[in-house]
């Protein structure tokens, strides 16, 4: 208060007085706020469960990106497999072809026997290449599948 005790001016105390109540007031809402605890649990509830969203949203889009990637590591490595099969089927079907030349103008038959089991080798090979293809294929796949599976299961939990 600026006022002298005993001072006789009313408008300078009734400003005093509600100067006093304005600033009571204050102290009571800061003590009451204090004293609070359901509010200042439910704020700090609130803060934690945003913090905890945020985690889970970076957690799976971190095994999104992870699976995505594993895909495509996945898929290229077969495809270097099935290219490699591939060379080497031709390969060996231009050496067995060339066998066969070589044993038909040996033999001066068209029908050898040595024909024939180059035939049965290139068909064969032929074979196993189309059966090796088969299983990369279905190695990346399942591999996908799993990785999205994994994915989901993280993300909902």
């Amino acid at each position: 208060m600026s006022t002298p005790p005993g001072s006789s001016n009313p408008d300078q105390t009734r400003h005093d007085i509600q100067q006093t109540r304005a600033e009571l007031g204050e102290t009571i809402a800061a003590l009451t706020a204090k004293t609070d605890v359901k509010t200042r649990a439910r704020t700090k509830t609130t803060s934690a469960v945003g913090g905890l969203r945020q985690r889970v949203t970076q957690a799976g889009q971190s095994a999104k990106t992870r699976a995505t990637q594993l895909a495509h590591t996945l898929s290229q490595q077969a495809s270097q497999r099935a290219t490699s099969a591939k060379q080497d089927s031709q390969h060996t079907i231009g050496t067995i072809r060339g066998s066969m030349r070589a044993g038909a103008q040996t033999t001066g038959k068209a029908e050898s026997t040595l024909i024939t089991s180059a035939r049965a080798a290139t068909t064969k090979i032929g074979s196993l290449v189309r059966a090796k293809s088969v299983p990369v294929l279905a190695a990346t796949a399942t591999a996908s599948a799993l990785a999205i599976v994994a994915y989901r299961r993280r993300r909902f939990r």
